[in-house]
């Protein structure tokens, strides 16, 4: 994540945002009121949907044989579960998890204080 751009972020989701304002425009512009509303709703959906295609696409999960247009449920739950991976499940993802040391005893814990002699001073291994 060191080469994370959050410049580039916002300059992406300014630029579909744009999109999608300039999409609603011109909808509202030529379509009478209760239609340019159910069209651009439509209209907002499709993009969105697009949109959503294009970050798997771009992150590598797509299935090069799976081409159907349908809702690939199974490719939303995998991106999801990579974004939203807490830590027990880093080791599915390829992350390593951290590991704390006592720095008087060298005892490996998870806790706030080493179990076998009290300290509460640690140090970090991967």
């Amino acid at each position: 994540m060191k080469d994370f751009n959050y410049k580039q972020l916002a300059l992406n989701e300014l630029k579909w945002m744009t999109i999608y304002l300039a999409v609603a425009f011109v909808i509202m512009l030529f379509l009478p009121f209760p239609v340019d509303l159910v069209v651009a709703l439509l209209a907002f959906l499709a993009l969105t949907w697009y949109k959503r295609n294009l970050l798997i696409r771009k992150l590598g999960m797509e299935n090069p044989r799976s081409r159907d247009i349908g809702f690939e449920f199974k490719k939303i739950k995998e991106f999801y579960k990579s974004i939203f991976s807490n830590a027990s499940h880093s080791i599915d993802y390829g992350q390593s998890q951290v590991r704390y040391y006592c720095m008087k005893c060298g005892k490996e814990h998870r806790e706030i204080a080493c179990p076998k002699c009290g300290s509460k001073i640690k140090r970090v291994g991967l």
